[in-house]
């Protein structure tokens, strides 16, 4: 009875991809006499002297959303809500997208937009037709577009102007946008502009904005070209202004200035080297700190530029709710002959204190059930310096109920973050962010049935981005030390690959890592389309190995340290994602790949240093460790699965969409596996091998139901082997919801 009502579970998700696939009905509720709009094209003749993508965004009316090979899924899910307004046929249709119904108004529309971006690029007296196909009650626009006449700029003169401008123009001259030669276009002249402005208020201009800067271009000499003639004021109207003082209030409550009048009125100053200080009681941070935090000085020329680095600086410790730079003209220094301008920092503080809890749990049909908590209390001004200060607790543990076997795992972790570079490390390479140092330790405790692990580690290292996109993450430092205890009689000699029993002993491991991290979008809440890639390094054992002339060797020839192997490895991974958002719809893309060698002193990873797969971010038809290595079944020594390897491959895709009120749901896919290297004696249907890896990779496909709360998004999802990867054979739809073929996953946030 089960059995059969899985399969028409499936049977029924089937059928409904088949109609979205399908695209039947997409002009199901388009009215009598209405078009569907199916298609703009647009042809720009001659080919690519402007490229269609640059023109598309202009028209004014898009058709309905295409996910891969012009499939309108959202638009077919539309078309199968039933006529009738029950709860079946409201999902539906939120679930999905009313169709775009063609109207010719907006094409006129449209061509006057493309028609003033081809002015922008310096296009003029441009062409611009148009015509519509109508088949099967379906529009298709067809856009022809002929760029009309240039001109070439023949030469830049700068018109008479305030000898101070002038020369400051003169000097700044090879950052110009303008060259002769180049098509004459307002796009480039407007960037021009603002790229003068940018140079007049770097350079203690303060009053200075982008309308006193304009051109005048000379068409008629000569046919085709254009004179260009750069203007600027030529009284003596403008100059340059000086910081005459910083007042600083790092105590600011904007609600109590507002509500009181005499809130200025009633604070204790301190002058700290340049500054001054407004405060009401004990300030949150140090003066010493806010002041190296400002790259703005008394008697200083004003710099736009260093105002824009001071706001970014003090955003980016996450200590202030609010942060204002106010800047108020000295009265009557306009008589001097570089004025004055005074600077006053508002700084709102936050909550410098918090908690985190995340919780991960699985739950297989075979009753095996995993429980992963995690809480850290943070700090992020713990010396009233803007250190950082996290306390993190976690737990994994596996059990089945009514059975007393159970794998246990505590851990705890303690790290301190500086917002500088310790050591002597330049800090003017980081003047748009602050970067830090971080120093951690932790403590893990891991109890098996098989055997028992401690393992100690410390790291320390430095943080920094360069702009909102680029992060990167360096460690000169990493120091593991990792001893095992009460191994169970005869668990080592009956283990499936014999090269495993190298990671089941102790060793110790000192290296470096480094993560780089790229975002398209530096934001938690993602609003538009948005990708990332980080790449991850990781190195052990080479420095060590210098030394091992001076080493005791053990029964396997390794190198010690105190009767203790050392690792020697290198490691890599690449973790890249494309999310594609189209109001409250999103489609998530992930590739994972990693590969770890071990070499020199090791002939294994070690265990922490392994890859597996399987569990509430990764394989959602398995729990984690359950899966791999390649085809090969569970290893029958552990009470608890522990499958791990030195390769892992992975691809997930989602489709994530709106139900009602705070809930969400998701369709998805998970394909990949782990495999161990190619050695002697390994165990061939673990091994990766190129000719074949193919063979043995894993798949499932599932549903999910999350809660978003804005602040957190609770999820919980049911993932279905599809393809079983020991006996390399697809699973049977009738077989997806069996007792040992689907896993339930509960996490935190999205899985990717």
């Amino acid at each position: 009875m089960r059995k059969s009502r899985g399969f028409l579970f499936i049977s029924a998700f089937t059928l409904l991809l088949n109609f979205m696939l399908s695209g039947c009905s997409a002009t199901r509720y388009v009215p009598d006499g209405e078009y569907l709009l199916k298609k703009n094209k647009v042809e720009v003749v001659p080919k690519k002297i402007v490229p269609v993508s640059a023109l598309t965004p202009y028209i004014r009316q898009k058709p309905n959303t295409s996910i891969v090979f012009g499939w309108k899924a959202f638009l077919n899910i539309y078309s199968l809500s039933p006529d009738k307004d029950n709860g079946w046929s409201r999902f539906l249709r939120r679930l999905g997208e009313p169709p775009v119904i063609f109207d010719p108004l907006l094409i006129d529309l449209s061509k006057r937009n493309m028609n003033n971006y081809l002015t922008s690029l310096g296009y003029y007296f441009n062409t611009l037709t148009d015509s519509v196909t109508y088949h099967n009650q379906k529009a298709t626009v067809h856009y022809t577009v002929i760029p009309g006449r240039t001109y070439t700029v023949d030469s830049i003169a700068l018109s008479r102007a305030d000898t101070n401008l002038a020369r400051l123009y003169d000097s700044q001259l090879d950052g110009s946008l303008l060259q002769t030669g180049d098509r004459l276009s307002s796009l480039t002249l407007e960037k021009e502009a603002a790229r003068i402005t940018t140079v007049m208020r770097n350079n203690g201009y303060y009053n200075f904005n982008r309308s006193l800067v304009s051109f005048r271009a000379d068409t008629l000499e000569r046919d085709g070209t254009a004179a260009l003639e750069v203007v600027l004021p030529a009284d003596t109207s403008q100059k340059p202004y000086r910081i005459r003082e910083i007042n600083v209030y790092p105590g600011y409550d904007p609600m109590q200035a507002v509500m009181d009048s005499s809130y200025f009125l009633h604070m204790d100053t301190l002058n700290y080297r340049d500054m001054v200080f407004h405060l009401k009681g004990k300030p949150t941070i140090r003066p010493r700190v806010i002041r190296n935090m400002s790259y703005i000085r008394p008697g200083e020329l004003y710099d736009e530029s260093k105002v824009k680095t001071t706001y970014d600086r003090f955003s980016y410790i996450s200590l202030f709710n609010g942060v204002t730079l106010l800047f108020d003209e000295v009265p009557g220094s306009r008589q001097l002959d570089t004025a004055l301008v005074d600077c006053t920092i508002r700084l709102s503080p936050g909550n410098s204190q918090g908690y985190k809890l995340n919780l991960e749990a699985s739950s297989n049909s075979n009753g095996l059930i995993g429980i992963s908590p995690a809480l850290s209390y943070y700090h992020k001004n713990i010396f009233r310096g803007g250190e950082w200060l996290t306390l993190g607790f976690m737990g994994n543990f596996q059990f089945k109920l009514k059975d007393p076997t159970r794998a246990t795992e505590l851990g705890a972790s303690l790290s301190l973050s500086f917002p500088k570079m310790l050591f002597p490390i330049s800090q003017r390479i980081f003047r748009g962010r602050v970067p830090r140092t971080d120093v951690s330790a932790s403590y893990n405790f891991q109890s098996r049935p098989e055997y028992t692990r401690n393992i100690v580690s410390t790291t320390f290292g430095y943080i920094w981005s360069m702009g909102d996109r680029f992060h990167y993450t360096v460690n000169p430092l990493r120091l593991k030390l990792v001893k095992l205890y009460n191994m169970s009689p005869g668990f080592l000699v009956s283990l499936n690959d014999p090269f495993l029993i190298d990671t089941y002993r102790d060793h110790f491991d000192l290296g470096f890592s480094s993560i780089f991290y790229y975002t398209s979008d530096n934001v938690t809440v993602h609003r538009d389309s948005w990708h990332y890639v980080r790449v991850g390094l990781e190195s052990a054992g080479n420095l060590l190995s210098a030394f091992n002339p001076l080493m005791r060797t053990d029964t396997t020839g390794s190198h010690t340290i105190g009767g203790i192997a050392y690792s020697r490895y290198i490691k890599a991974e690449l973790n890249t994602g494309y999310t594609f958002i189209r109001n409250a719809h999103q489609l998530a893309g992930r590739f994972y790949a990693g590969i770890g060698v071990p070499y020199g002193n090791a002939s294994t990873l070690p265990l922490e240093q392994m890859f597996f797969a399987g569990g509430a971010n990764s394989l959602r038809g398995w729990q984690a460790r359950t899966v791999g290595p390649g085809s090969m079944p569970v290893d029958s020594t552990f009470t608890i699965p522990n499958q791990a390897g030195d390769i892992r491959l992975e691809v997930n895709l989602e489709y994530r969409f709106p139900l009602f009120w705070k809930l969400e749901s998701a369709i998805f896919a998970d394909a990949g596996n782990i495999w161990t290297l190619p050695r002697e004696e390994a165990a061939e249907a673990g091994v990766f091998r190129f000719n074949n890896f193919y063979k043995s990779i894993a798949m499932d496909a599932g549903l999910g139901v999350r809660v978003n709360l804005d602040f957190v998004i609770l999820r919980l999802d049911m993932g279905m082997i599809v393809r079983d990867p020991v006996k390399q054979a697809w699973v049977p739809v009738s077989q997806w919801l069996r007792r040992d073929n689907y896993t339930i996953q509960f996490g935190v946030g999205y899985p990717f």
